[in-house]
């Protein structure tokens, strides 16, 4: 009688098992994983679009705006309007952005912010400070707040800032 190669139902079994169960466990941290580099993507986006504002707002001469996106590409009126991306356009000069930020893409997370717009002024004059805050599914603790100071220097924290993440 020959010896025929290969797996027993049995060991197949065994390994289908230890592969599900093995699956089980990595699927929530690869979740995570993506929570934190769509969090970190747009924060960053944020973080240098604000730099850059100001970087303009000094080069040019003139004020500077950080606003949230429409569809149109226009700024948006309200304050909630941030995860559909940014804008950097000049105050007064009408034409074209100078620079546009991505909508977030993360389901279940939103950027919130407590103004409707950041104006970046050249020189020593006061720009409009405040808060944009990165909030999903894992509430306050997973947060990220870009906060702008009144003289536009801006620079991440953890946590929401003074902005409350809704819990979901």
């Amino acid at each position: 009688m020959s010896r025929q190669e290969g797996l027993t139902l049995l060991e197949l079994m065994t390994a289908l098992a230890i592969i599900a169960v093995l699956s089980a466990l990595a699927i929530p941290a690869m979740e995570m994983l993506r929570l934190n580099a769509g969090r970190a993507a747009a924060m960053d986006g944020l973080l240098r679009a604000a730099w850059f504002a100001r970087s303009e707002a000094f080069r040019q001469g003139r004020p500077v705006m950080l606003c949230p996106a429409t569809a149109g590409g226009g700024c948006a009126a309200g304050r909630d309007a941030w995860g559909n991306g940014w804008l950097v356009l000049p105050v007064a000069a009408a034409g074209p952005p100078l620079r546009r930020g991505e909508p977030v893409a993360a389901p279940g997370a939103d950027i919130r912010a407590n103004r409707a717009a950041f104006v970046f002024e050249p020189g020593e004059r006061r720009s409009t400070n405040g808060t944009l805050a990165w909030c999903d599914r894992r509430g306050a603790a997973a947060a990220r707040a870009l906060v702008i100071a009144p003289t536009g220097r801006p620079r991440i924290e953890r946590g929401p800032g003074s902005l409350e993440c809704p819990p979901r």
